[in-house]
């Protein structure tokens, strides 16, 4: 047995490698650098690089051959943008391996911008992460992304303003930190945290309006909240377009975005909140989204389409709180012994006279003396001062005052009836304080409901949809030939400073604009006490050509116009009413 030593001349180092820093770094390929140094005695059959997110072997690049010494490059690609990556140089000779030191470089980043309060984070992010979700109206468009803090600029923390920028200057998300949760501890000892985020209604939010409006248009309404309750908040209303004059509306310490929700169910409008904070207000055929789909259109593909009639609703009725009826009359003899006289229901506006002769009337527990009469509103009655004659049988006190009467309206569709038999909904709010507000919300709710439900989806890479746009698809396979509503979009990041988007979509005719309202209303059914002989107050008959006004803004529906077939106050139940607890018609 022999043994072959190599040993280097005097004076001449013995092979080794040593990693150099990458060069063309971009954000999914780099040059990795390494050196042969000193006397190559073997010659060198691979040389490569290791390289993986953390300092520890996982993947590697080489390539086979003779080789001497000197330096040489070998290039990497899929890398993730915004990563930090670590690599080392490595040789394979006869005797074994050699590696060099690991160094360090750091993928670019997407071709955007991550700013946390001001503060640029895109190394920070797991890019691919990035997931943004626009909805139409019911809630706040939402971001969510994964963080670690590899520049060492902190955690970040909830109210912090988060704004993501595409290369060209346009915003895809601008909202504030809401939910910060630690995740999984990494090989480098970091943190991944999972970050979420809402959209610019968090600020648009953070007071409460507490106000009532008459006889204003819903422009001025609109900035009168945000001049109010917004102030100093950076704001604006540049993009609201005036529609109607709101006779009465109420907002008993309400979010301004609940406001706006409320004033789109009057009115059958769309609205949003920009990330450049404004308030954006309009009718819906108006906001047209980036295409219409059709088949000679590429820009889209996973088109999908169904249809669903669980949800079908053609008349509706709607329960709101009470209105005061015209002045009513009540008379009662005296006995010579009765001094308290019980009403029958409770008053408003009250009056109260004895043979015709006027009495003055105070608030019984509160006024105590001073007054004829004293009047109980929670028991319903009227009490004679103490001191006073009681009424004789010749006397006569006479009452007029004024009751409440329960808002109950019903909207039905003749079309959607005729097409698949009736289906009924009742809605139940206590805020509705005018038949017209009660007609109001009916007839949004079959601009959503008349029809079954026809609902789809696309991916695109085009930039620009947002929820509550209108588009038209015309696509004969599917026999789709109709307009449609933005419903939301989904927005991922797939990495070099691209989007794609799903977008989904459904009929304009029942667009679900409102749809969030039914559970809400739902809650506050047991808050109204229903009286069994409550009858309603307005029937309209909805039809398909104002159905298709309302999308553009046009619904007038007029109490005295030909659309309604009949109109009472009274509660006395007759053959040509519905009955509120049968829910049919008489």
């Amino acid at each position: 047995m022999s043994l072959l030593l190599l040993f280097a001349p005097a004076g001449i180092q013995a092979m080794s490698v040593e990693t150099l820093p990458a060069s063309s770094i971009a954000d999914k390929t780099a040059a990795l650098n390494g050196e042969i140094l000193g006397l190559v005695v073997l010659p060198i059959t691979r040389r490569g690089f290791q390289y993986n997110t953390v300092p520890f072997p996982d993947r590697e690049t080489y390539e086979d051959g003779s080789f001497g010494g000197g330096i040489f490059s070998l290039n990497v690609s899929g890398l993730t943008p915004g990563h930090i990556y670590y690599y080392r140089v490595f040789v394979v000779d006869s005797s074994g391996t050699t590696y060099g030191d690991w160094v360090s470089f750091t993928a670019l980043p997407d071709a955007y911008s991550v700013t946390i309060s001001g503060v640029e984070r895109s190394v920070d992010i797991i890019h691919q992460s990035i997931v943004i979700e626009d909805v139409i109206n019911d809630k706040q468009n939402t971001l969510s992304f994964s963080l670690m803090d590899r520049q060492s600029l902190g955690v970040p923390d909830p109210d912090d303003e988060v704004v993501i920028t595409l290369s060209d200057g346009t915003i895809i998300f601008s909202g504030f930190i809401i939910g910060v949760k630690p995740g999984s501890k990494q090989k480098t000892g970091l943190v991944l945290f999972d970050i979420s985020c809402i959209d610019q209604v968090r600020l648009f939010d953070r007071f409460l309006v507490h106000k009532t409006y008459e006889g204003m248009t819903d422009k001025a309404i609109i900035q009168d909240i945000v001049a109010t309750y917004c102030a100093g908040s950076g704001i604006t209303t540049d993009n609201v377009i005036e529609g109607v004059t709101i006779d009465q509306i109420a907002f008993n310490y309400l979010q301004p975005s609940e406001c706006m929700r409320k004033i789109c169910d009057l009115t059958g409008r769309n609205w949003f909140i920009d990330y450049e904070k404004d308030v954006h207000y309009f009718p819906l055929a108006t906001n047209l989204a980036p295409f219409n789909i059709t088949v000679s259109n590429n820009e889209y593909t996973d088109f999908t389409l169904s249809k669903d009639a669980s949800q079908l609703k053609n008349r509706v009725y709607v329960r709101g709180g009470t209105k005061l009826s015209d002045t009513t009359t009540y008379e009662e003899k005296g006995d010579g012994k009765k001094k308290q006289f019980v009403l029958p229901d409770k008053p408003h506006d009250i009056t109260v006279a004895v043979n015709g002769v006027s009495k003055t009337v105070g608030i019984k527990n509160i006024d105590t003396s001073g007054f004829d009469y004293y009047v109980n509103f929670q028991e319903k009655y009227v009490e004679q001062d103490a001191g006073a004659a009681v009424l004789g049988t010749g006397d006569t006190l006479t009452v007029t005052y004024k009751y409440d009467i329960p808002i109950l309206v019903a909207i039905e569709h003749t079309a959607s009836i005729s097409a698949s038999g009736v289906h009924e909904f009742a809605i139940f709010d206590k805020t509705i304080t005018t038949t017209q507000a009660a007609r109001d919300r009916a007839s949004a709710e079959l601009t959503d409901y008349a029809y079954s439900i026809i609902e789809g989806s696309f991916k695109t890479m085009t930039t620009g949809f947002v929820s509550g746009q209108y588009m038209n698809i015309v696509l004969s396979e599917y026999g789709v030939n109709d307009d449609y509503i933005v419903q939301k979009v989904v927005a991922r990041a797939i990495g070099g400073g691209n989007y794609e988007y799903k977008v989904y979509v459904a009929s304009a005719k029942v667009m679900g604009i409102i749809r969030f309202f039914i559970e809400l209303l739902e809650q506050n059914k047991n808050i109204i006490e229903l009286n069994d002989n409550e009858v309603v107050d307005e029937l309209v008959l909805l039809t398909d050509s104002l159905l298709n006004d309302s999308i553009h803004d046009n619904l007038v529906i007029d109490s005295a116009g030909p659309y309604a077939t009949w109109c009472t106050d009274s509660l006395e139940s007759t053959p040509t009413r519905a009955v509120w607890d049968l829910f049919q018609w008489g």
